[in-house]
């Protein structure tokens, strides 16, 4: 799940510019912003654009639930949205199919924050615009991804507000979760994002931030980047461990580990967390899952919504 940024990367993507703002929730009042001209990630539209390449399975996924796939012409070849299969495979983020961009006459690349620089340097040295929009790491960045995203496709009034208005809908239901075990008190956490024990929830990643609204304190919360090492895990003393499916035999077979909490009282969960990489309803599933395992007693079966807990997650054993 990790990628690592260069500089350069970083600076591209730290800057959002959305003119004009509509001012996305200010309430009933007719908004007679115009949708163009609009500019999204230092590239101007002046009108909607009719062939897009996205290289990024998170936000194709977004497109196609606001309802812009037909706008879509091509998608990254490593792309695993099952409804974008039958579009152009188009190369990956680190290898872009350039002069197929060029030959198809493609008028936008859109892309998340794990890119290449060179790969955006190539396509753009092919008049081909791009607009790298980062993935959310936690509410204000959400409804930031969302309102870039549909500002890309139909201007900064009718894209933006519907952007913002479902990006904040998806936070109002993390906040009814979030209401249900509010009056519990937070469970110590490590949540373990990769299978090799080298990514971690830190506190800039949604997953870290779905945690904390669903019961669990971070124990990694001041960390960057998914960088925790297993000599800090031993001095945080997490009460839980969440992790991918085998992980908890590798943190068994380390002696260093010995003494955990979590471990000592059998208390790591397996949960598969590419759950998140959907920043649409995937995160929804993902957090009834650790409110799940965090407070069984209060999120119980008859309140989880149809389709949020896969079958076979419902056979694991929760917290007492």
């Amino acid at each position: 799940m990790k990628k690592k940024a260069t500089a350069l990367l970083m600076a591209l993507l730290t800057v959002f510019s959305i003119l004009p703002l509509s001012g996305c929730g200010d309430g009933d009042d007719v908004d007679n912003t115009p949708n163009y001209p609009v500019e999204v990630g230092g590239v101007k539209f002046v009108g909607a654009p009719s062939k897009v390449v996205c290289y990024s399975s998170t936000l194709i996924g977004i497109i196609y639930a606001m309802g812009y796939e037909k706008q879509l012409f091509g998608r990254t070849a490593n792309c695993d949205y099952k409804e974008a299969d039958d579009l152009k495979a188009c190369g990956t983020p680190d290898n872009p199919s350039v002069d197929l961009l060029f030959g198809n006459n493609v008028d936008l690349v859109i892309a998340d924050d794990t890119i290449a620089a060179k790969s955006v340097k190539s396509i753009q040295e092919k008049g081909i615009p791009v607009v790298v929009i980062p993935r959310a790491t936690g509410r204000a960045s959400m409804v930031e991804m969302y309102g870039a995203l549909g500002a890309c496709f139909k201007g900064g009034n009718t894209g933006y507000n519907k952007g913002c208005q479902i990006a904040n809908d998806l936070f109002a239901q993390l906040d009814d979760i979030s209401r249900l075990v509010e009056t519990e008190a937070p469970w110590n956490t490590c949540v373990i994002l990769s299978s090799d024990l080298t990514e971690f929830a830190t506190g800039d990643t949604l997953v870290s931030a779905v945690l904390e609204l669903t019961g669990g304190f971070n124990v990694a919360r001041d960390s960057m980047q998914g960088e925790y090492a297993l000599s800090d895990l031993m001095r945080s003393d997490p009460d839980v461990i969440i992790a991918p499916p085998g992980v908890e035999m590798r943190l068994r077979a380390k002696s260093s580990l010995v003494g955990i909490p979590a471990l000592d009282n059998f208390r790591v969960y397996a949960m598969d967390m590419t759950v998140f990489d959907d920043q649409y309803q995937g995160v929804i599933k993902g957090a009834w899952r650790m409110a799940k395992i965090l407070h069984p007693d209060i999120i119980t079966d008859d309140i989880i919504p149809e389709g949020m807990i896969e079958p076979e997650e419902e056979e694991d054993v929760f917290l007492d």
